[in-house]
Parts: C-alpha cells; structure tokens; sequence
C-alpha cells in the first residue's frame, strides 16, 4: 500500500483527532489552556496518533489513545523547548517564548496530566499504565541527554539507549494503546529509532523552511546525535565544537566525513527490523516509508 494512500485513508480520524485534542486543551479554560493550545497549534505530522489508529480495531479507544500520546508528546515539546531555550518550534514561536518560561512550564504540566485525564475518564487503567510507564522513560531519557552533553566519547550504545527512551518509547506507547500487543510495541519502538535518527540527520542536513528549525541545534547545543557522533571520529573541528567549542563550518565538515549516509543507513536497518515484525500488515509498512523519507 502506498503511503499517501494511508494518510487519505486516516484523514477522518486525524480530523476528529484535532478536534478532540482541542477539546482536551479546552477543558480548563486559562492560561495553561491557551499555552497548550498553542502549542498544538503548531501542528506536527501526527505520526504516533496514526500509529495508535493503525494498530486498533476500535475507533474509540484509538481517539482516547492517540490524545492521550500526542498531548504527552507536545507537552515533552513545550518542556524541551524551555529547557533549551529553543526560540522556534516548527517555524512558528516557541510557547515560552510567547507566554513566557512560567507559563510554558504549568502549560506542559496541563497537557500531561490532560493525556492520563483522557484515559482515567474511560477507565482505561491498562491504558493509564502503558502512559506512565513511557513518561517514566522520557524523564530517564532526558536526564540522559543531559548526562551526555558536549561529550564526544558519548559511545554509540548510551546513544541508542538514550533516543529508545526519550523518543521511541513514545512510538512503542502508541502500539500498546492502540493493540495491546507486545509485537507491535516492538515495532513502534524500532520505528521510533529510525524517525529520531532521521530527525537528528534532518538537524545536520534540513532546510529551515521544512523543517522548522534551525540547522546545527544539536551541535550548537552539544547534544551528541549519530551523525555528529560518527563525523567527530573523523574531524577534530567537529570534535571540538561538539565539546563545546566554536561551531564555525562544523557542520559543513560533518557532510564531508560520509556521517550523514551512514547514519541514514542505520536508519534504514531499524526500518528494515521494524517490517520485519509486521504479519501482512500494509499499511504499518507504509508508514515506514513514511518515517525513512520524510524532510521535516
């Protein structure tokens, strides 16, 4: 099945999903409400709600379960946001940034515990556990990357365990709440392993216009991604700004070195490992297409 053969198809539940998520955002009206709708404002591929819709064969409790994941997944975007100080969030202001770092801080905490509000209410208790477990993860993950920043020696495994926990496990929740099946929660996790290896590819390499951000973020922030990783074995003016020192044409050399195909065939494998999980299930293969091709 081709993919944007999936995307039409979903197009009815990702609207009613939009809606729902407002309605989420809505429920206490202030200024936490206005920061979290904001923020969902900025929109965003919607891929692990899809994923919630793809894996279920009830439309209810996919609605629930990918609200609940995409609010988890923009309040973490409203935290990163703020801890990094990042002005830009998919080409649009950045909510700290509008309504200030106080503000954003208690419009995250609204919008996390707006997702266990959304399973609690259906007395989804099974739900509620997946959801926790993932958000006990994304802490974990994060105090990883702290742990990690401006450090060159980080090893290719405490990157991998670290983009497991701060991103893919998001994309494993949304196969647990969508099936409930211990199978496609393996696929949602290496899924989630290519799409964040191609986002950190896409920070090396993307354009501003499509992908909403700046080029060069993780390595002026010195966060240590693959490509950066790879390419700073090879170049030492990548090494040094990746520990901290001046950026300059860093991120010209990082091309040069060959860490951005490489990295892209990683990518390719954990699609590869993804499929391979799959029992005669298209349009879940399709949306590893998705994920390995996409700009933004």
């Amino acid at each position: 099945m081709k993919a944007q053969a999936v995307l039409q198809q979903a197009e009815p539940y990702l609207d009613e999903l939009e809606a729902r998520l407002r309605q989420a955002s809505a429920r206490h009206p202030g200024v936490v409400s206005r920061v979290g709708t904001d923020a969902l404002d900025a929109g965003g591929k919607r891929l692990r709600p899809l994923l919630v819709h793809l894996t279920s064969s009830d439309r209810e409790r996919a609605l629930r379960g990918g609200v609940a994941v995409e609010l988890v997944h923009t309040a973490t975007l409203v935290h990163d946001d703020l801890v990094d100080g990042a002005e830009l969030r998919r080409g649009r202001e950045a909510v700290w940034h509008s309504h200030g770092p106080g503000a954003a801080r208690a419009g995250g905490d609204y919008l996390f515990a707006s997702a266990f509000a959304e399973l609690a209410e259906a007395g989804d208790l099974e739900g509620v556990r997946i959801l926790a477990d993932t958000c006990l993860a994304l802490a974990r993950g994060e105090a990883l990357q702290r742990s990690q920043l401006n450090d060159p020696e980080t090893t290719e495994e405490a990157y991998f365990e670290r983009i497991a926990l701060k991103s893919a496990k998001l994309f494993e929740a949304a196969c647990l709440l969508g099936a409930r099946d211990e199978r496609l929660g393996r696929f949602g996790l290496a899924l989630g392993i290519a799409f964040q290896i191609v986002d950190d590819i896409l920070d090396c390499s993307g354009d501003t216009i499509e992908t909403g951000k700046i080029a060069g973020t993780d390595l002026r922030e010195g966060t240590p991604t693959l490509p950066l990783l790879l390419a700073a074995r090879e170049d030492d003016v990548v090494r040094d700004a990746l520990a901290g020192g001046p950026v300059g044409d860093a991120l010209v050399r990082v091309a040069a070195t060959g860490a951005l195909e490489h990295s892209r065939d990683v990518a390719l494998d954990y699609t590869r490992q993804a499929r391979e999980l799959l029992r005669d299930e298209p349009r879940l293969e399709a949306l590893t297409h998705i994920v390995i091709e996409r700009k933004s």
